[in-house]
């Protein structure tokens, strides 16, 4: 096994050199936008950073500026501002207050947070009132939690979390969440750092002890394991030039945003039909010809928003909806450092992500993409009868895939974030969760159904994983038509006597009014992106279909605080039109927001989706009933799209795969 390192944004000396346009921003830029928006806004001291990163340029601009955007926020104040910066110009060429906003909160707030909660003498004696003593009162654990929006006088009067206890063991106890001190909540503003009010209701005690899953809690260590290497001695089939990546004819650029963590841009497949004008002598990307040409499929992939609505009513679970991306932190801010054999196997390239610090500062994430390829077995195959021995004989070719990952950390839960891409020209996506579940102290007989016992005295509450990904895509250019493909029976009639033909019915999206659209399992129904002004050689429209994985809807009621803020995920697919302001589906702000922000407003609008330049909202959304299985840490739960050619080729793009 070997890891290689790439050259990217995070491994920059400065600004001397020339980013892509479409590149992240480098440490130095960072600190650089940090330094204007301070100028822009009076350089206060208590002024923060929850989020810097690169605007993308306006689509087909030639020389485009290197624009940057800073969330500025006043620790002091709790005043919200956003900057766009001009990093060639080296001036602010925007500044908008926003007042009432609420950005994630901060590093910084967590602590004085959690120091004030530990400091609180109301808190204290309630612990003190449940039999705690001072040890353990002091070496709890406190998860702290964005409130959402239920309309109480501190989520609209303060900026605030919600303060939840575990008893430890120890000091070093990583087993907490075994030992929850059910019906304790403290609420605490961040701005002072002071506890506004403890919420202390009646509740089992917490269990005796927890089961821990980083001490020998399976027993003995398995031993008929054997070793599993990968090797590529030759070295990967990829090759990766700063953040552009190319792979069996595929070619993106790879990079990671501070809140939707890992992003593709500029997907697109060499196809050897025709001429690239742009290849120099001599040019031929990874497993195309030299006269092949470059074709657009999608522009920008990302997961723009997630939520995790928890659906037990209990006092310390009922506000538990987080907004891991808009709300907890970013996913970019929360990525991993991968290490080889444990998070990736097998001949490795990584990619640095660079964040802020919260006060102007750069923080590197070493490793925080990891790039690889590997066997996906069977890519076709058929076995036919040789007419002259009568011998059976088979031809098949192996498959391969690329994987582009990353994986975040949000408070208890571990995603995983898997792009593949394949030799047939899919190319899909797998989220795999992962991690500690959240837990309730419960009596033995507990009749609650909204949460399932794990072990002893412990229960699961009941729980959905909704993510929201935005696909803008290009397939073929950037005017595209959706259509909504569902199989549909005939009636019985002269087309079909006996009552067993049925045919494939595609109805056009034509405008936002009609966007919101659900999964239909027994259609089959999918979604197919066709470029309705061009024709593949067979005469039909070029096209790319979105086939649905798992996936649930939303239980939380429509008028609930939750289904107020994350209309989203009422519906699996949303179709807008390109907007470059349009970006967070539960809008910009979710964080103690009233709702109604972002889809319902876009679709409200009612644009034409015909031959246009159309954005795909896909949500993924995974139903998560807890079982004893599940603790003390929970094996990953899968779920996913696939994006398949529809016409987009004439013929089986992996014909001219290599016989293994």
């Amino acid at each position: 096994m070997a890891a290689r390192r790439a050259t990217g944004a995070a491994e920059r000396a400065g600004l001397e050199m020339t980013a892509h346009p479409l590149d992240p921003l480098s440490a130095a830029e960072i600190e650089r936008t940090a330094a204007i928006a301070g100028v822009r806004l009076g350089r206060r001291l208590s002024l923060r950073f929850p989020l810097i990163a690169a605007l993308d340029p306006p689509k087909g601009a030639e020389t485009p500026a290197r624009l940057a955007e800073a969330v500025c926020f006043d620790a002091i104040s709790g005043d919200t501002a956003e900057v766009v910066v001009d990093l060639d110009a080296g001036e602010a060429v925007s500044a908008i207050g926003l007042p009432g906003v609420q950005p994630y909160a901060l590093r910084e707030e967590y602590a004085r947070a959690e120091a004030g909660i530990r400091a609180d003498a109301g808190w204290r004696a309630a612990m003190a009132a449940r039999g705690f003593d001072e040890a353990q009162i002091d070496s709890a654990f406190l998860h702290l939690w964005p409130v959402g929006n239920f309309g109480s006088r501190w989520e609209r009067e303060h900026r605030i979390l919600k303060g939840l206890a575990y008893l430890r063991d120890g000091a070093d106890d990583d087993g907490y969440y075994g030992r929850p001190v059910e019906g304790l909540v403290a609420i605490v503003d961040l701005i002072g750092g002071l506890v506004l009010e403890v919420e202390d209701h009646p509740n089992p005690a917490p269990p005796r002890e927890a089961l821990r899953f980083d001490r020998d809690c399976g027993g003995p260590a398995r031993t008929d394991l054997k070793p599993l290497e990968i090797v590529q001695a030759e070295g990967p089939s990829f090759t990766l030039e700063g953040h552009l990546l190319r792979w069996q004819k595929w070619q993106m650029r790879v990079s990671l945003h501070p809140r939707e963590g890992l992003v593709l841009h500029e997907i697109g497949y060499w196809d050897d039909a025709g001429t690239d004008p742009l290849a120099g002598p001599g040019h031929s990307p990874n497993g195309a010809k030299p006269e092949a040409r470059l074709r657009s499929i999608c522009h920008r992939a990302s997961l723009a928003e997630m939520v995790v609505p928890y659906g037990d009513p209990g006092a310390s679970q009922y506000f538990k909806n987080a907004f891991d991306s808009g709300e907890v932190g970013g996913l970019g801010r929360l990525t991993n450092s991968l290490e080889l054999g444990c998070d990736c196997l097998g001949e490795i390239a990584y990619m640095d992500g660079v964040v802020t610090d919260e006060r102007g500062g750069a923080r590197t994430i070493k490793n925080a993409i990891c790039i690889h390829e590997e066997d996906f077995g069977i890519l076709w195959k058929h076995t036919y009868r040789n007419p002259e021995t009568g011998a059976p004989e088979s031809w098949v070719r192996r498959s391969r895939r690329l994987v582009v990952s990353a994986i975040a950390t949000v408070g208890n839960y571990d995603y995983g974030f898997y792009w593949y891409f394949y030799q047939d020209g899919s190319w899909e996506h797998e989220v795999k969760a992962t991690g500690i579940i959240q837990t309730a102290a419960i009596v033995d007989d507990d009749p609650q159904i909204t949460r399932h016992k794990v072990a002893p005295n412990l229960a699961g509450p009941i729980h959905q994983h909704f993510f929201s990904f935005r696909l803008d895509m290009a397939v073929d250019g950037g005017r595209n038509t959706v259509y909504e493909v569902d199989a549909v029976p005939l009636p019985r009639g002269p087309e079909n006597p006996r009552g067993n033909a049925f045919t494939s019915r595609a109805v056009a999206i034509a405008s936002e009014a009609e966007s919101g659209r659900s999964v239909h399992s027994p259609s089959a129904r999918h979604w197919r992106i066709s470029n309705d002004g061009t024709a593949n050689p067979l005469g039909n429209p070029p096209a790319y279909a979105l086939m649905p994985g798992e996936t649930v809807d939303m239980m939380a009621a429509e008028d609930s605080a939750v289904g107020q803020r994350a209309q989203f995920a009422r519906r699996q697919l949303w179709v807008t039109a390109y907007d470059p302001s349009e970006r967070y589906p539960a809008g910009d702000y979710p964080n103690q927001s009233d709702g109604g922000e972002g889809m319902p407003k876009w679709a409200a609008q009612g644009r034409p989706l015909t031959d246009a330049d159309v954005v795909l909202w896909y949500t993924v959304g995974m139903n998560h009933v807890a079982t004893p299985e599940d603790w003390p840490v929970a094996p990953v739960h899968r779920a996913g799209f696939t994006m398949k050619p529809w016409g987009f080729f004439d013929r089986n793009p992996g014909l001219d795969v290599p016989m293994p």
